[in-house]
């Protein structure tokens, strides 16, 4: 059990996080022709996706389901259990940077649904220099910052905003052949999102409506599974596709679909287990 001292719709994971991430990228169209060429060359071969797999990658479901469900369930905000923003800084393998750029879009969106500027500020550089350095840029005007900034604290009205450009950030992922990173992108959304749901589950005094969130969450499990099976033969996927199976026992093991009331035993487990597979990404 982790020690806390702090307490205080299908839309696309990938399209969310470049959304928000590069709404503050500066720089010439050459300059992110340039970013874009770099990183593509660190880049395995690409594995050609299933109809059925790019089909659900492309409708993964973004972090925001599980916040905005979090609030609902009038869960808290704990800052102190998210992956610290200061950490974009040590990540150096494209894998970790994708992986933490997922992680960093659920924080985000944590931060985001509960109203927290600062945090969301904080959580917005830290996905912007993950993105940049992963040569995701060029796709939004510079203008998009300023708005992001203007309806940080109306969610309805960044949430709309948002939904507008899903559609081209999809474009740029298929266009530019970066289904490898989008799929990273959504392991390290996943199971950041699960792990602050448990988390939070762990400490509150009623988890009933929070257990609920996790157990909502079986079926995008089986869809991430789906689409990992792609890669089951990469050596640098495969790892990432045996630490999102690990999480299976927390819809098999512990009752949570019952409708029954969950022993804290139970709850401390699934929050452990979470703990552990988010542990394996943001190391």
């Amino acid at each position: 059990m982790k020690a806390i001292t702090k307490i205080n719709t299908g839309i696309t994971l990938a399209a969310f996080t470049l959304f928000l991430v590069l709404s503050g990228c500066n720089g010439s169209s050459t300059k992110d022709q340039q970013a874009n060429e770099a990183a593509a060359d660190t880049i395995q071969k690409e594995i050609t996706l299933s109809p059925e797999s790019q089909n659900l990658l492309y409708n993964f479901p973004t972090p925001f389901e599980v916040t905005m469900m979090l609030e609902k369930a009038k869960a808290g905000f704990i800052f102190d259990i998210t992956n610290p923003p200061a950490a974009a800084n040590k990540y150096t393998t494209e894998k970790s940077k994708a992986l933490n750029l997922g992680v960093y879009s659920a924080d985000l969106s944590y931060s985001a649904t509960y109203n927290r500027t600062d945090e969301t500020n904080k959580f917005l550089a830290a996905t912007n220099k993950l993105a940049d350095e992963l040569g995701i840029a060029g796709v939004y005007d510079q203008s998009l910052v300023e708005r992001v900034k203007k309806f940080n604290n109306n969610k309805d009205s960044l949430v709309a905003m948002i939904t507008k450009v899903f559609g081209q950030t999809n474009d740029f992922l298929s266009k530019n052949n970066r289904n490898q990173v989008a799929v990273l992108i959504a392991a390290g959304g996943f199971a950041e999102g699960l792990y602050l749901a448990a988390t939070l589950a762990e400490v509150a005094k009623d988890n009933t409506k929070i257990m609920a969130v996790i157990a909502s969450q079986k079926d995008n499990h089986g869809k991430l599974l789906t689409i990992l099976q792609a890669y089951q033969s990469d050596t640098e996927m495969k790892p990432v596709a045996d630490e999102i199976a690990k999480l299976a026992p927390i819809w098999t093991n512990y009752g949570i679909d019952s409708g029954k009331k969950i022993s804290q035993q139970n709850v401390i487990s699934i929050s452990d287990l979470s703990e552990s597979v988010r542990l394996s990404f943001v190391k």
